[in-house]
């Protein structure tokens, strides 16, 4: 597929590290938001780690991966939606990565039933964190961002049968269910080793915290410096300017965990 073929009548092509990369999105559907770019910056890959994304959406944590550790081995990408499936897969051909990303239909609590346990080294996921309430909960922005298929314990109980030994989880979630995420991380025996906080300004409270969690770790947690996306209204930082539209081969993971 071309870059410009295939896009229908519902759908924006939109880019991300000016033009670098290209995301076929709906125009009314789930569309990523910053959680993506964010968490995908936060990771840190070695040569040859196999990871998966669960809840992949559209594919943009994946690519942006692939295109920041060129010499990372397979990424896999598990979605229970159909129709992003198919979305997520016109992307990774888009972006020229066909035989680098692969994009799996499937839902996380039969994981079980799609991979063998440990079979990864890295587990990303930007997990649903609205709970469940009365509305229209098959669309599909709902579901990514509701918890009707599986919420945080569910994507914390994947990520530790998918995680080898050792292996390391990255999650993004909002600021006020931090605790949840920190209780669920740990009962799955994914220690907290390093966390970040996402303001909107300085000054103001945090509106989401990312953190990286290792299996089997023992005890130790480092907080790093608070992440700020902007200087004034409309304005980015210059470390979120770098997220967003400076591509950049990333920092391998050589911390002794």
């Amino acid at each position: 597929m071309s870059r410009s073929e295939g896009l229908r009548s519902d759908e924006t092509l939109d880019g991300l590290f000016q033009g670098a990369l290209k995301i076929i999105q709906k125009r009314e559907g789930y569309r990523f938001s910053v959680d993506a770019p964010l968490l995908a910056s936060f990771v840190k890959l070695k040569r040859g780690e196999r990871v998966v994304d669960l809840g992949t959406g559209s594919g943009v944590i994946l690519l942006i991966l692939r295109k920041r550790y060129p010499e990372a081995g397979e990424l896999v990408g598990v979605e229970i939606q159909q129709e992003l499936v198919e979305l997520a897969r016109r992307n990774v051909i888009l972006n020229e990565m066909e035989g680098l990303i692969r994009i799996v239909h499937g839902d996380i609590r039969g994981i079980k039933k799609i991979f063998g346990a440990g079979s990864f080294d890295v587990v990303v996921s930007n997990p649903p964190y609205y709970p469940l309430q009365r509305k229209n909960l098959l669309s599909q922005r709902a579901m990514a961002r509701h918890e009707v298929a599986g919420g945080i314990r569910e994507v914390m109980a994947a990520s530790s049968y998918l995680l080898r030994e050792g292996g390391r989880g990255y999650f993004i979630y909002p600021s006020r269910r931090a605790a949840t995420l920190i209780l669920e991380m740990r009962e799955a025996r994914l220690e907290p080793k390093r966390m970040r906080w996402v303001h909107s300004f300085e000054g103001k409270p945090a509106k989401m915290v990312m953190v990286q969690g290792v299996k089997g770790s023992g005890e130790g947690l480092e907080v790093e410096p608070p992440l700020f996306l902007f200087r004034s209204p409309g304005e980015y930082t210059q470390e979120m300017e770098t997220v967003l539209f400076r591509l950049k081969e990333g920092e391998e993971d050589d911390e002794e965990l």
